[in-house]
């Protein structure tokens, strides 16, 4: 997987745990993962950069759609955040 954001100065990604999440989703969606129970995938990401990297990713899906993901792994952090999202 890799994560391009130049509209933001951001050349590649080194590990992306959104667009590893979304892929997830993705994959059940197109009939990529099984329709129903527990899938987990390793994701590896960063190397062209010089920061590899390596996220786990857990998507469980039940009739064809993602109920639950979850992603973690082992990366080089370089800065960290929280988002509110509004009530």
């Amino acid at each position: 997987v890799r994560m391009f954001g130049p509209g933001i100065d951001v050349d590649e990604d080194p590990a992306t745990g959104s667009a590893a999440v979304g892929l997830g989703v993705w994959l059940v969606d197109r009939g990529r993962l099984p329709a129903d129970g527990r899938s987990e995938l390793t994701i590896s990401q960063g190397a062209e950069i010089g920061r590899p990297s390596r996220l786990e990713l857990t998507v469980e899906a039940s009739a064809g759609a993602a109920i639950r993901t979850s992603v973690g792994g082992r990366v080089v952090p370089i800065a960290h955040g929280q988002i509110t999202p509004p009530p």
